[in-house]
């Protein structure tokens, strides 16, 4: 196996001849503090969060809490200790001065005035996640995974037989799913439980045993793989719980149909839905704070996992969609205090804005409009506690007062480690893709950017492939990283993408070699036509997911690229139908199973294996064992070709991460692999290759149409 350079040391042998700034290495990047949405106390002077961050030379990582202090200055400090193995998340305010949080599975509490030690509050018998609490009713809702019998105890006393007495290790199953995500599915399912609270002297206790509110009924919630307390809601006065939920049938694995429940908190009454007829995902059920309307955002399409969000608000057993034709797709939903308005955060042209709607005339309006905002809380009626992120800087709070939309700073978790490096600030790029539709992306310039020289390209192509690249903070694909390498980096959002209306998503059904490769193709004419500091003969292409698919579709259309970097890519379209587990995005983005003959022109159409004989450029692949979206073998089937027939290539293969690679050591090692790659290729000049024109878009046309259905 030949040496690899560790990213920080090949990012420091292209910028050792800059100026006063410091590159951004992964190193750096990793070991910045990651904040969570901020928890809101009751009178809004105080905010929690949690802050993850990872030490290189232990190889750790520590969560802990943080206080800002809202009404004095932002003043910010440690609310729990960076101890050791400290994992501290989920924070909610039990009263002014009162602070529960998550560790290890269990509730505890901080005084928030004092420097006592934080107490258990929960001693529940098996762990749990995902807590909400609500003041009126001084109750928390709680979610654990139980067996079928719904019993916290009974779920420990099962666990323990099992680990006493099943001496082999088989899983058997009956019906789809088998495993989802980056886990086989068990016989446990998320429940959602609710308990008393109450003050016992100076400390606060569990009241009661704790009820399950989804017992006997069939339901889970959280909906796996990536469910957490945005998929219920408590109502203002405690009594009635709002939960989304998939029903555990054979065809959950070729639907997407979810469906909202409301359930009295007090238990034994069946939960019931208020959207029956729906067909689509739901999602995001809040109350109002006057308890008399829930809102949830509503998909239409069966199978489709990313139609648009509509904005449904139920009131007296009645639901209307707000704002039916605005073009946009929200994300989360917050009211204001007399149910008039509400607040959503939705993607907009490469940004996450915030926008109110007015429930009345129905209006729309961004009131904050660049980088990407998440976790909204109302302060009082005019002001809202938000986190921001851009390509420069990770979360920090902000502030923003509705009406006059001025905007506050209240954090600066970075300001002092990134005060001296380098952050190379987007620039939008605007072009004419595929049937003259405009389509949109960003360039960052490299580190130490001089006008009169040359640079290589790193021309990423994000996954999804309903999803986009947005003025937003990463720890994976960072394009910082690789404009602090000496590279001018593009990331274009073509046909697909989301944020720029739903018809530009939707274009790419059934299309995936299409339009979305025509567009990258003329951004790539475009960036290089009109920017003549990029050197065109030294250019690398780098995609995860549909961006790993797309290297593969390249390598059999084009060899203008010096080299690709290929992640969790699609090798074959049709076969992986068979491997993968969420079977309705085939089914929606082919048309149908692959066995049915007209679906299945639609699998070869598209199948990045049927050009293998035209591939030519050298291609780095990774891929990880846990990722039971593109199972591993695309990886290695993709690897085999290029192998087969002597093009230069490198499989890494990360035994422990899913279809991300999360875990900060094989983070560093996957920035080191992928930075000798591009720059072992990109060193010297590759011919210049000819612009994608008229004819190139026949072509792609050509070459599909003549693909022999086996």
């Amino acid at each position: 196996m030949r040496l690899i350079h560790t990213a920080a040391t090949i990012i420091t042998m292209v910028t050792t001849a800059s100026a006063a700034l410091k590159p951004l290495t992964p190193e750096l990047m990793l070991a910045l503090a990651r904040p969570s949405t901020a928890s809101l106390s009751p009178n809004g002077q105080l905010a929690v969060l949690s802050a993850s961050r990872y030490y290189l030379d232990t190889n750790k990582s520590i969560r802990n809490l943080h206080l800002v202090n809202l009404a004095n200055n932002n003043t910010f400090s440690d609310l729990t200790p960076q101890a050791p193995d400290t994992n501290h998340d989920n924070a909610l305010w039990l009263d002014n001065d009162h602070v529960a949080f998550l560790s290890k599975g269990q509730l505890f509490v901080k005084t928030v005035s004092s420097d006592t030690e934080p107490y258990p509050l929960t001693h529940f018998p098996v762990g749990i996640n995902s807590v909400k609490f609500n003041q009126a009713a001084n109750l928390i809702a709680f979610s654990a995974a139980v067996y079928a019998d719904g019993s916290l105890a009974g779920a420990k006393e099962r666990d323990e037989h099992l680990k006493h007495y099943k001496k082999d290790t088989a899983l058997a199953f009956d019906t789809l799913m088998v495993r989802h995500w980056d886990e086989f599915v068990q016989e446990k399912k998320n429940n959602i439980f609710i308990a008393h609270i109450k003050k016992n002297g100076d400390k606060f206790v569990v009241d009661g045993e704790a009820i399950n509110l989804l017992l006997n009924t069939g339901l889970e919630s959280p909906v796996i793989p990536f469910g957490d307390q945005g998929d219920f809601d408590i109502s203002p006065d405690g009594k009635e719980l709002v939960f989304v939920s998939k029903i555990n049938t054979p065809d959950n694995a070729w639907q997407t149909t979810t469906h909202i429940y409301t359930v009295p908190t007090a238990g034994g009454a069946a939960p019931k839905s208020i959207n029956p007829e729906s067909v689509g995902a739901a999602s995001h059920p809040v109350y109002s704070a006057t308890g008399k309307s829930i809102a949830y955002l509503q998909m239409l399409k069966p199978q489709y996992e990313a139609d648009r969000n509509r904005i449904v608000v139920h009131t007296n057993g009645q639901s209307r969609v707000v704002a039916q034709d605005w073009n946009r797709s929200p994300g989360s939903i917050l009211f204001d205090s007399k149910d008039e308005t509400i607040f959503v955060t939705a993607e907009d042209q490469g940004h996450v804005k915030i926008f109110q709607i007015d429930l009345e005339t129905e209006t729309v309006e961004a009131i904050v409009s660049e980088h990407a905002q998440s976790g909204l809380s109302l302060i009082d009626d005019n002001t809202i506690l938000y986190s921001t992120a851009s390509l420069t800087t990770p979360n920090d709070l902000f502030t923003v007062d509705v009406k006059s939309k001025v905007i506050q700073r209240r954090t600066h978790v970075h300001a002092d480690t990134l005060a001296n490096i380098h952050l190379s600030k987007p620039e939008d790029v605007w072009f004419k893709g595929d049937k003259g539709k405009d389509i949109h992306g960003f360039l960052l310039k490299p580190i130490g950017f001089d006008p009169s020289k040359k640079y290589p390209l790193a021309f990423i192509v994000h996954g999804g492939p309903q999803s986009a690249f947005n003025d937003n903070w990463s720890t994976r694909w960072n394009p910082n990283i690789f404009a602090s390498a000496g590279y001018v980096v593009v990331f274009l959002n073509p046909t697909g993408s989301t944020g720029y209306g739903q018809e530009l998503t939707d274009a790419i059904n059934n299309n995936w070699g299409g339009s979305p490769y025509i567009d990258l193709m003329k951004g790539l004419d475009h960036v290089l036509e009109t920017h003549s500091y990029i050197d065109q003969t030294r250019v690398a292409a780098l995609g995860a997911s549909y961006g790993g698919y797309m290297m593969n579709w390249i390598n059999g259309h084009t060899d203008r690229f010096n080299c690709l970097v290929n992640h969790d890519g699609i090798f074959d379209t049709k076969n992986g139908y068979y491997a993968t587990e969420e079977l309705y995005f085939p089914e929606h983005e082919y048309g149908g199973v692959p066995w049915d003959p007209k679906a299945r022109e639609n699998y070869e159409r598209w199948n990045p294996a049927n050009f293998v004989q035209n591939w030519k450029t050298p291609t780095l692949v990774i891929h990880s064992d846990k990722d039971y979206r593109l199972p591993i073998t695309e990886g290695l089937a993709t690897f085999t070709v290029l192998q087969r027939k002597g093009i230069p290539s490198r499989l890494v293969y990360f035994p422990d991460e899913n279809h991300w690679v999360l875990k900060a050591a094989n983070s560093l090692r996957w920035h080191a692999e992928v930075l000798n790659w591009i720059q072992k290729w990109t060193a010297h000049p590759k011919a210049a290759a000819a612009a994608v024109d008229d004819d190139d878009e026949q072509s792609v046309e050509f070459l599909t149409s003549q693909v022999k259905l086996n």
